[in-house]
C-alpha cells in the first residue's frame, strides 16, 4: 500500500474522519463535538495521514497560550494501527509547533492509548497531571432541585471564581491544569482564559465567603455538558451539585477528577453517591503530558 503521506485535513474528509472516531471508545469519541471548532481555528491546523490514497490517520494543533500549543485528537483507523501513523502525524506536529513559535506542548491522553503514550513519551513528553474521568450517563435517575430556591446558591463573578478556583484543594491536586473537557490550561499562565465563556459559575454563599464552587462551559438544558470545576466544603458542594444536575435533566455529564499520588478530589466521594461511573475503576486514567522546547532567545 506504500508509506504514510501526510497532507492538510479539509472539511471534504468530515465522513472519513467520522468513520474513524466511531470506532473510538465504542463510539464515545469527543472528535465530532469539536470538528466544527476545528475546521474553524484559522491558528491551528489539522493534519491527516494518508495510506494507498486513503485517510487513516488525524490529529488537530491549537495553541492554549501564545508559545503555548496544543494537540488533540490524535487517531489511527483500528484497522491500520501498528503502519507509523500515529508516529508520523506526532512527529510531523512537534516540527510545526516548534516552527509557529512554540516553547511548550501539551496534550492528554487516556490510559489505554498504550500505543500513543510509548509513542510521545519516546518523543521526551513528560506526565504532570492526572486525573480520573466520571460520568453520569444520560438515562440516570432524575434529580428534583430540592434548593432551587436556596437564596444561598448565587451566581458568581468571574473574579470570584477566578480567585477562589487559585486557592483550592482541586487546583492543587490537579498540578494546577484546570480542566477544559479534554484540555487542561496551565491555571497560573492565564486564570482570565482559564475560567473564560463558562455558562455557569454557581456558589454557596455563607457568611464567610463561598464554601463551594462549580462551572461549566455548557449551559443548562443542553443534552451533553461537562462541570469544569467543582470543590468546596463538603455539605455545600452535596447542595450544589444537586442543584446542578436539575439543570440538566437527561444530560450525559462528565468531569475530570484530579489525582496525584494517591490522592484524589474531595469531589469524587460525592460523585459516587450522585450517579457517576468510572471508566478504570477508579484509578487515574486521563493523563496530562508536556514537552517543553528552547524557548526563544528574545522570550527571556
Amino acid at each position: 500500500m506504500g508509506s504514510i503521506e501526510l497532507r492538510p485535513v479539509t472539511p471534504e474528509d468530515r465522513p472519513r474522519i467520522l468513520e474513524i472516531s466511531a470506532q473510538i471508545w465504542e463510539g464515545h469519541d469527543y472528535v465530532p463535538e469539536l470538528l466544527d471548532e476545528w475546521f474553524a481555528d484559522t491558528d491551528g491546523e489539522i493534519i491527516g495521514a494518508v495510506l494507498g490514497g486513503r485517510l487513516v490517520g488525524f490529529a488537530h494543533r491549537t495553541w492554549l497560550y501564545p508559545g503555548h500549543a496544543w494537540f488533540e485528537g490524535i487517531r489511527t483507523d483500528p484497522k491500520h494501527r501498528g503502519r507509523g501513523a500515529g508516529r508520523a502525524i506526532t512527529e510531523y506536529l512537534i516540527e510545526s509547533a516548534r516552527d509557529a513559535g512554540a516553547y511548550r506542548i501539551s496534550l492528554s491522553t487516556y490510559i489505554d492509548n498504550e500505543a500513543s503514550i510509548h509513542i510521545i513519551e519516546s518523543y521526551g513528553f513528560e506526565r504532570v497531571a492526572s486525573f480520573v474521568y466520571r460520568e453520569r450517563p444520560a438515562d440516570a435517575p432524575p434529580v428534583e432541585a430540592k434548593t432551587a430556591a436556596d437564596p444561598r446558591i448565587v451566581s458568581v463573578s468571574e473574579e470570584e471564581t477566578i480567585e477562589y478556583v487559585a486557592d483550592s484543594p482541586f487546583l492543587r491536586l490537579a498540578c494546577r491544569r484546570f480542566p477544559r473537557g479534554w484540555r487542561f490550561l496551565p491555571f497560573d499562565d492565564g486564570p482570565v482564559e482559564a475560567v473564560a465563556r463558562m455558562s455557569l459559575r454557581l456558589g454557596v454563599r455563607g457568611p464567610n465567603g463561598l464554601e463551594a464552587l462549580l462551572c461549566s462551559r455548557w449551559p443548562p438544558g443542553e443534552a451533553k455538558t461537562v462541570f469544569n470545576f467543582l470543590d468546596g466544603e463538603p455539605d455545600a458542594m452535596r447542595r450544589l451539585l444537586r442543584h446542578a444536575l436539575a439543570l440538566y435533566p437527561g444530560a450525559e455529564i462528565a468531569i475530570m477528577v484530579p489525582s496525584v499520588e494517591g490522592h484524589i478530589a474531595a469531589v469524587d466521594t460525592l460523585l459516587d453517591k450522585s450517579g457517576f461511573t468510572r471508566w478504570a475503576d477508579g484509578v487515574p486514567d486521563v493523563f496530562v503530558y508536556e514537552l517543553h522546547l528552547e524557548e526563544p532567545k528574545d522570550m527571556g
